[in-house]
């Protein structure tokens, strides 16, 4: 490696405060138009295209021909109202989404007045010198001033996924200026030349090495920011789970407006008028179509991901946060996610204390908790005269008396790192990777890995160092490292275990989950910190990475669900054990955190980082740990289920409502009666009172014993037997008393009196059984009525709301109702009572038929 690359050959110290503020308000915020997203009015109108709203105005526009006004005003009434609801939940889910996504703004280190500080990337202006480390993504358009070993992942804008070699910019005099670095950069992209090798562009990579690079266009003025302004705008596509609900909104549609054909043919042939018949065929077609389904699923996966969020993690994608309700395997970090992440030097082995200092000061750029501890011990030392100054400042005046010649960053395959000196070469990584590389003795070798054996069996995680005299030149290559050095000794860290963890692992247990500790650290390491969280694991449930890569692909799939504790694994061999996992059928949720792990986080069903993440993985993954927390993947878990369960009762409430009135209006049609409902009522019951209800249903609290079952399967339908029998159940339970009740009355009253029976039966019993449906496992009297008072509340609203329809004078004469004595509540209140003991008995024996060892509670203690 030239020295050029490793010794600055210019003076530039950033840009002044003041500088960058006024170039800020000059050229504008560092960020890309944000595209796909719906403004409020195309979200307005876009409620106007559903198949309901259009079938809604064809009958409105009919019975206005027909010169029915009530009836017109009362679908127009109902097309406002549902198309302020849908409007509402969309916009409110996309505010969510926006809020949610603004929490991950990148961070960049910059030099300004000659200071290194934190700033939010979309502050950055042309003219600030920022640092680029491994597994960042480069903020802007710029020139690399200098770097150690730089190779950048372009893929994003060539398609090609090799690294790219970059070199540094060359300049004659000693201080590069902004104009001449500029004009340089323009005239490379002018000329086509591959995007200059001493360019670097937005979006792309870091993949190898450190840089000082030299902003040049930001925002819509670079190469990615070209890109998206020749792109049209476009939305954010369905989920799968959506894109099924969508199909099955599409075949309901088909299959109503089929019975709708069928009611109008049958009801005009014997002799009902063309428009009650057709009124009353478009009103069935529109109460049986889910089509709130849709909307009621966003705002259900918006609302889970606000609640995730409060347990400290943040979902980056809808789908993720039902996801998560089926993982069945997570496959967690131990340093950081198991444990603090805070690491303290407790123990020193060594036999040149001096050049042990050295190596933990000058191979050290504080940029993971194991090198801020090796800092902070170095820093103590010294200042308490170590190698003879007794100054605290002094480990800093060390750094500055011996600039780095060359380095070979830590890549995770090698496990180690190296920096060059004139003092000499100073080496830090895994300690049996440098013993190996050292000049000891089989014998001493054998010593150290005992002691240091010993030290990780107490939980400590173990660095070591090495040393090589000066090499007479300025540059470095891997095998100045692998022969002969000289082995220091090594540091021990202690990383205390995480509160609660122990609890969270016992929880996974009892939720059907499997816990894999994958982990780069020294088996015995690993093996300690298990310990602490009173975890038994056994020889045969541990695997190393030498002993993994030698397995074939069928041997690791027939036992990766007997192995618990995988050691010096590399971020492939992740790759490969999620592949093994998820050729067995299990849902993987993975945890990483470096720019390696991206594979392995894609493959995994649902990708976790930690909130220190390198960028590309932070991009990569599903979900963020913002606590760093193995417990609070637990917690999001639990609440990706109760997501599914929220879903499930949404489907039971609406499909029960839809199928009564179709059955309802079918039997009538048969019979050649008298419509029991007019398709006004039919409308008000669907849109105006129970679309309170339906809003409060995704506010539902989640079950408190959701930890207590079995995962879902990963093809397990929303539909299930279940569901299919509930909702078939109360939908001929009810449609039958609501037919009992009016032809009873129609026998000793006149038809509005019956058909106001009918219609407040039906209105009433779909505003009871709907605390039935918010537990599919549990009888209501057990499950707490009060327990969402949102769903109290829009009872309540809903009854209120019949109430106008039946006793106020202007809703009278709009649905033709007569006002209902006591004797007539007390029949709405015993059909009520009817439907909602079929209900429970349907659940009851639901419960007792698929009760597992997950229902009755049985603890399944970790490592017992």
């Amino acid at each position: 490696m030239e020295s050029a690359q490793t010794k600055k050959r210019f003076s530039y110290v950033g840009l002044t405060k003041k500088e960058a503020e006024n170039k800020l308000l000059r050229v504008g915020k560092n960020e890309i138009e944000k595209k796909g997203k719906a403004s409020p009015i195309k979200l307005l109108i876009s409620q106007f295209t559903s198949p309901l709203i259009i079938i809604l105005f064809m009958a409105a526009g009919v019975t206005a021909f027909l010169g029915d006004w009530v009836d017109t005003y009362v679908i127009l009434a109902a097309v406002v109202l549902n198309t302020v609801l849908g409007f509402y939940q969309e916009f409110k889910a996309q505010r969510s989404l926006e809020a949610l996504g603004d929490i991950l703004a990148s961070k960049v280190t910059v030099l300004r007045s000659g200071e290194r500080i934190e700033i939010s990337a979309d502050e950055l202006v042309p003219g600030d010198l920022v640092y680029l480390y491994p597994g960042g993504k480069i903020p802007a358009d710029g020139v690399i001033l200098s770097h150690k070993q730089l190779s950048v992942n372009e893929s994003i804008l060539t398609g090609e996924s090799r690294m790219v070699n970059k070199v540094a910019y060359k300049s004659n005099s000693k201080e590069v200026l902004f104009s001449e670095v500029a004009e340089s950069f323009k005239a490379v992209v002018e000329r086509d030349e591959d995007g200059g090798k001493e360019s670097v562009y937005m979006g792309t990579l870091v993949s190898v090495g450190v840089a000082e690079m030299m902003v040049i266009r930001t925002g819509g003025e670079t190469e990615v920011g070209a890109i998206a302004k020749r792109l049209s705008e476009t939305l954010e596509g369905d989920t799968p789970l959506q894109a099924r609900l969508r199909k099955l909104s599409k075949f309901l549609t088909m299959v109503v407006v089929f019975i709708a054909l069928l009611i109008f043919s049958v009801g005009y042939l014997s002799g009902n008028s063309f428009e009650e018949i057709f009124t009353l065929s478009v009103a069935v077609a529109v109460a049986a179509i889910p089509e709130g389904l849709a909307v009621s699923l966003t705002a259900i996966l918006a609302i889970g991901m606000q609640r995730i969020l409060k347990k400290k993690a943040l979902v980056r994608k809808l789908l993720a946060a039902e996801v998560l309700g089926s993982v069945s395997v997570i496959c967690s970090d131990k340093t950081g996610t198991l444990t603090e992440g805070q690491m303290r030097v407790t123990h020193v082995e060594t036999d040149d204390e001096e050049k042990l200092l050295y190596a933990a000061s000058l191979g050290n750029d504080l940029n993971d908790p194991l090198e801020v501890g090796m800092w902070e011990w170095a820093k103590k030392k010294i200042s308490k005269g170590a190698l003879g100054v007794n100054n605290e400042k002094s480990i800093s005046d060390l750094v500055k008396d011996y600039p780095i010649l060359d380095q070979i960053p830590f890549n995770s395959e090698e496990r180690w790192a190296a920096k060059l000196f004139e003092r000499g070469l100073f080496v830090v990584g895994a300690p049996e990777v440098l013993l190996s590389f050292s000049k000891l003795s089989k014998e001493k070798q054998l010593k150290w890995k005992e002691l240091i054996k010993e030290q990780a069996g107490k939980g400590l995680r173990i660095v070591g160092f090495g040393f090589k005299g000066s090499l007479g030149k300025h540059s470095i290559t891997k095998k100045d490292v692998t022969k002969g050095i000289s082995f220091l000794g090594i540091l021990a860290y202690e990383d205390p275990v995480r509160r609660g963890v122990n609890s969270a692992l016992k929880k996974a247990k009892r939720a059907g989950i499997d816990v894999k500790v994958i982990t780069g650290d020294y088996k015995e390491t690993a093996k300690g910190v298990l310990r602490k969280l009173d975890w038994k694991v056994n020889e045969n449930e541990i695997v190393e990475g030498e002993e993994l890569e030698r397995m074939s692909k069928n041997e690791l799939v027939r036992r990766v669900s007997e192995i618990v504790l995988f050691t010096r694994i590399t971020p492939d061999q992740k790759l490969k054990i999620v592949d093994a996992l998820q050729s067995r059928g299990e849902v993987v949720a993975m945890t990483g955190d470096g720019v390696n792990d991206a594979p392995a986080l894609k493959k995994a069903d649902i990708g976790i980082v930690v909130s220190t993440a390198s960028d590309v993985s932070k991009e990569t993954a599903d979900m963020v740990l913002l606590d760093n927390n193995f417990s609070t993947i637990i917690d999001a878990v639990e609440e990706g289920r109760g997501i599914f369960e929220n879903l499930r009762k949404v489907v039971l409430y609406l499909l029960s409502d839809s199928f009564t009135e179709v059955i309802l209006v079918l039997i009538a049609v048969a019979m050649r009666i008298p419509m029991p409902i007019t398709a006004a009522q039919i409308l008000w019951v669907n849109l105006v009172d129970d679309s309170l209800p339906n809003l409060a249903l995704t506010l539902d609290p989640k079950d408190d014993d959701l930890l207590r079952r079995k995962p879902r399967r990963r093809d397990e339908p929303i539909f299930d037997v279940e569901i299919k029998v509930l909702v078939m159940l109360i939908s001929l339970v009810t449609a039958g008393l609501v037919f009992g009740v009016y032809m009873w009355y129609l026998k000793h009253f006149d038809l509005d009196m019956a058909r106001t029976m009918a219609f407040t039966v039906l209105g009433i019993d779909s505003l009871m059984y709907v605390f039935s449906s918010r537990s599919l496992r549990r009888p209501i009297w057990h499950d707490g009525i009060f327990k969402n008072k949102w769903l109290v509340g829009a009872a309540i609203g809903g009854i209120l709301i019949q109430l106008t329809a039946i006793y106020l004078p202007f809703f009278q004469k709009a649905f033709k109702t007569r006002p209902l004595g006591w004797s007539d509540w007390g029949v709405v209140l015993v059909s009520s009572i009817v439907v909602m003991v079929v209900i429970e008995g349907v659940k009851w024996l639901f419960l007792h038929k698929k009760l597992d060892e997950f229902d009755k509670g049985k603890t399944v203690e970790i490592g017992v």
